[in-house]
């Protein structure tokens, strides 16, 4: 069994799912928090704790006395998703957050050995403005942008100070995984308008017109992985790398493996505004859950924000492809990679097998 305390929180999202799953299923003592009690702790112990709270914090991780790592996976996201990465609040919160489980957390685990965070193209401005081809952690920030990044990154770099332990920063590209009420949800978001337009016997139509932009993703379970390899390498002590799958996609492209795993065919192309007109699609989707006997709640609490996150990916323009370097993680010593196509099949077959989405 593998030596270590893996504290994980946001495990009701995509990456902090994954990971309490990773650690879990490796043999690794991990306990997961979050607000919401996920679907699956996969046999870890889970605490409910309101990270924006200091009180909470320390009341609920007091217990915790032999944490080796956190990895820190929670994530708060304004109302209006994509407004909202630019502005104070968000920022605050998210800092906060983090400042809040790394002091209840560090003066009483002597054996903490590493803090890992996330980030993403954002660092590089990829919301704002065209990024440079092949963004480097070093070269190629952009500070100028409001960023709770920058505000969690620099607390620890200064925290870190005269510790034992250490941080490290991962950037993943657009993060594909399992989640239920996630804010970032491609799959479920995908899912749910399949199951609605095949339950209406109609084909899938992509909701688009033409073709859409390319993209660098990354998989919550390589990203699992590399949390594992940030926790006991050296090299991976107070950096920062961007992480990927190790290839491109567009979802225009990957449409008809989409289909595929759907069991659907492929339809015309139809302009469809995820935000806009999902919500008209509940009581269809109430009545596939019913007959699919499937454990997954309504539309609402299922896909929340991530229609408007499935709106910004869609809606990509070719030609500006968010491309980060993955040079230096592969330096340091993480080689993990994955077929885009092997990485889509693979969700699609869980969200059906953890009855997400109906079976086909």
């Amino acid at each position: 069994m593998p030596e270590g305390h893996i504290l994980v929180t946001g495990a009701t999202g995509l990456v902090g799912r994954s990971c309490m799953q990773h650690f879990a299923s490796r043999g690794y003592k991990t306990t997961a928090c979050s607000r919401r009690t996920p679907f699956n702790t996969y046999g870890a112990n889970f605490l409910s704790v309101d990270l924006s709270s200091l009180s909470a914090c320390q009341e609920a991780f007091s217990p915790l006395t032999d944490i080796t790592q956190i990895v820190f996976a929670a994530l708060h996201e304004e109302p209006d998703l994509v407004a909202g990465w630019t502005q104070p609040g968000h920022v605050d919160r998210n800092a906060l957050m983090l400042r809040n489980c790394v002091e209840a957390i560090a003066p009483q685990n002597p054996e903490l050995r590493n803090v890992t965070i996330l980030q993403g193209p954002k660092a590089y401005g990829v919301h704002v403005h065209p990024v440079r081809a092949g963004a480097r952690e070093d070269r190629d920030e952009d500070r100028s942008i409001p960023n709770f990044y920058w505000a969690q990154q620099d607390y620890l770099a200064e925290r870190q100070k005269g510790e034992v332990w250490g941080w490290t920063v991962l950037r993943p590209a657009l993060v594909i995984g399992m989640a239920v009420g996630g804010a970032m949800n491609l799959i479920a978001t995908l899912g749910v308008y399949g199951a609605v337009l095949k339950g209406r016997g109609e084909a899938l139509r992509f909701p688009g017109e033409g073709q859409t932009g390319m993209y660098q993703v990354t998989d919550t379970d390589l990203i699992a992985r590399a949390c594992e390899w940030a926790g006991r390498e050296e090299k991976a002590r107070n950096q920062k790398f961007n992480l990927t799958n190790g290839e491109f996609m567009s979802l225009k492209d990957y449409w008809p493996l989409v289909a595929e795993c759907l069991k659907m065919d492929v339809g015309e192309d139809r302009l469809f505004g995820f935000t806009k007109e999902t919500p008209a699609m509940a009581d269809e989707w109430d009545g596939i859950r019913k007959k699919h006997g499937l454990v997954s709640p309504s539309l609402d609490a299922y896909l929340g924000q991530s229609l408007q996150f499935s709106d910004f990916v869609c809606a990509r323009a070719p030609g500006n492809p968010s491309a980060m370097s993955t040079v230096k993680i592969r330096q340091a010593g993480f080689n993990d990679t994955l077929y885009n196509d092997e990485m889509l099949r693979k969700w699609f077959r869980r969200y059906q097998e953890e009855g997400l989405l109906p079976k086909p």
